[in-house]
């Protein structure tokens, strides 16, 4: 068939429509809040008519709001921002003991949160409270399931991509991205996906401010695990297993037999390893912390195992920058100390140590980090259809 010169045009048209309008939607997310016509014409080089066109159609979708002036002197502008109730997304962290569930707009603000201690392996049992914390945030940001579009879950292991199989050491549990998605799924509008949590730490952490664009980020508690972020970008591997550390096999100085790295340094095992079974981690770290030597020398002890397994890694990919995140993350600058050191005796000299201001929730930040940019996705097609099928109703 040979297509006339006007349907050509108009097949141009839509395509210039389209691209205008996620022109428009990118912008608005970048500067993160209300802005003026004349202000979105500049910043996305388009005619403010275009530009008016484009803002009045995705308000009529529902996708943008009107902020009207407020009383001044002149004629103060309309602004224009996304709408607070266009889309929401969730995303959740379940570790051996806690489960956490947030909902957030697209421009990240936390609507709803859920938290609750626990004892459930991963599994249907931990799935179904999972899905009870989310009916309960939904609840509490008065949203209905629809609204929320997407969705990420935390989970430990090697998570492959895009199937969803997970693969769990011995005594986490058993359950997969299917299972997770059919259990979650139907409580919102949208697809859940599942993300290793020290890759969503590591995630959360790139956003941290004056943080280098290459880095090593350490998620530490009762499970251990990394992420390798290169070049600003978490680098998974192949098979998504690039930072699995707590499954190596290493000499337990408090048994003298081998067991998996991540056992050896559970959080609440530092001060057994270090030689001091009677206190608490929180203990030992505030006794070094106030300058008692023989705690510090237990806790530099009891992190040695892990700085053994690190500095091999920030030699070899000449890493300067190794963050902690995770519940062991509040311990302080004694940790940092007791870290840095023990990098040193293993030749991983200049490293610098930081701990995650996320504290616990990195994984968190990052599952609702991840959420929101599938939210985004979610919007940019949506405005697709609309661009593609004018005066649909909403």
């Amino acid at each position: 068939m040979v297509r006339t010169t006007s349907q050509n045009q108009a097949r141009g048209t839509a395509r210039l429509r389209l691209i205008n309008t996620r022109l428009v939607l990118t912008t608005l997310r970048g500067v993160g809040g209300p802005v003026q016509l004349t202000e979105l014409a500049r910043m996305t080089s388009l005619t403010r008519p275009t530009v008016a066109q484009i803002v009045a159609g995705l308000e009529e979708r529902g996708r943008l709001q009107r902020y009207e002036p407020t009383a001044a002197a002149g004629r103060p502008a309309v602004r224009y921002g996304l709408a607070q109730d266009a889309a929401a997304v969730f995303g959740a962290d379940a570790g051996r003991h806690r489960a956490v569930v947030e909902i957030a707009s697209l421009d990240a603000t936390i609507r709803a949160r859920q938290e609750r201690r626990h004892s459930h392996p991963l599994g249907d049992t931990l799935l179904a409270l999972l899905g009870e914390m989310l009916r309960e945030c939904l609840a509490e940001a008065g949203l209905a399931p629809g609204a929320v579009v997407a969705g990420t879950m935390a989970s430990p292991g090697i998570v492959e991509q895009p199937s969803g199989r997970i693969t769990l050491r011995p005594g986490l549990g058993d359950w997969d991205g299917t299972r997770i998605g059919s259990a979650l799924g139907p409580h919102i509008g949208g697809a859940v996906t599942v993300e290793n949590d020290a890759n969503l730490a590591a995630r959360a952490m790139c956003a941290v401010s004056g943080m280098p664009r290459t880095f090593l980020s350490l998620q530490w508690g009762q499970r251990l695990g990394a992420g390798v972020v290169v070049d600003g970008q978490v680098y998974r591997g192949p098979s998504g297993a690039a930072g699995e550390l707590g499954a190596l096999v290493v000499p337990d100085p408090a048994t003298g037999e081998l067991g998996l790295l991540e056992e050896v340094v559970r959080a609440s095992r530092l001060p057994l390893v270090g030689g001091v079974p009677r206190v608490s981690t929180e203990e030992l770290v505030a006794r070094a912390e106030a300058g008692d030597e023989p705690s510090a020398g237990a806790l530099r002890r009891g992190v040695d195992p892990l700085a053994a397994a690190v500095a091999p890694i920030c030699l070899s990919l000449d890493l300067r920058t190794v963050t902690i995140s995770g519940a062991i993350a509040r311990s302080g600058p004694a940790l940092i100390r007791a870290f840095q050191d023990r990098l040193d005796a293993h030749g991983a000299v200049d490293v610098d140590c930081l701990l995650s201001p996320f504290h616990e929730d990195t994984v968190l930040r990052g599952a609702v980090g991840n959420a929101v940019d599938a939210g985004w996705e979610w919007l940019l097609a949506d405005a697709d259809q609309v661009v593609a099928a004018p005066g649909r109703a909403r």
